[in-house]
């Protein structure tokens, strides 16, 4: 999900994973804020691959993470598709060249991904690019099967360790927060907030039991709850 302004944006599956109607499942959908729910849930974006990973909203333009085709799609401010940008060739799900992209984070100047590349059998990796998708660099994380990127104030990149129920800043110094899986990350101005869930087969997934942890700037643990299922993906208004 992303937030802009009253409005909140949602990737949504509308099939089981597993169905033979699933490829073409995902959706996006937007909700309007109404105190502290939501309302008003209007379908945008229909057509896409239901194993999409994350959705962002910078300089003017929303961008969906397509993990199958292993690329970002491009929408202006109205949702309408602007491009495919094609980052890895195409590959199995389950093969040697699935990259497995699951993060996104940019600027009006560049634009960060994550690969989570456990199917390589290679340690994650933060790749950046410019506006145009041109790659300029990558950060080796120190384990595969990582996820989100947060840009603190001084430049550094947070990411989760999700196998070691750590976060960690990229090329630096990591951070404990329970022996779960950590998934879910945002940053604010006074402290960090973390997802982490029991992990398991994909099927059942949507029983596990989840929590949120909260951390101050200074990595410090300062309190925890208990959510009714796994965190994939937190935003703060």
């Amino acid at each position: 999900m992303v937030c802009r302004g009253n409005e909140v944006f949602a990737f949504l599956n509308t099939a089981p994973d597993e169905s033979a109607d699933s490829e073409n499942s995902g959706a996006i959908v937007a909700y309007a804020r109404d105190g502290d729910g939501l309302a008003n849930r209007r379908v945008l974006v229909e057509g896409l691959d239901h194993n999409c990973h994350q959705i962002d909203y910078f300089d003017g333009a929303f961008f969906v993470v397509d993990t199958l085709h292993q690329r970002i799609l491009e929408y202006d401010a109205r949702w309408r598709p602007v491009a495919a940008h094609q980052l890895l060739p195409p590959a199995a799900r389950d093969g040697p060249g699935h990259a497995h992209i699951n993060s996104i984070a940019g600027d009006a100047d560049t634009v960060r991904v994550l690969l989570h590349n456990f199917q390589r059998g290679l340690a994650s990796e933060i790749v950046e690019y410019d506006r145009a998708f041109r790659e300029r660099g990558r950060t080796v994380l120190p384990c595969s099967a990582c996820h989100d990127i947060a840009l603190l104030e001084d430049g550094r990149l947070l990411t989760c360790l999700s196998p070691e129920g750590r976060i960690g800043i990229a090329g630096g110094e990591t951070f404990p927060v329970d022996q779960h899986w950590t998934r879910g990350l945002v940053v604010g101005l006074d402290e960090i907030a973390v997802g982490s869930s029991l992990y398991g087969a994909r099927i059942g997934r949507a029983f596990l039991p989840g929590f949120v942890t909260f951390l101050d700037r200074g990595f410090r643990h300062t309190g925890r709850v208990h959510v009714p299922a796994a965190p994939t993906q937190m935003r703060a208004f």
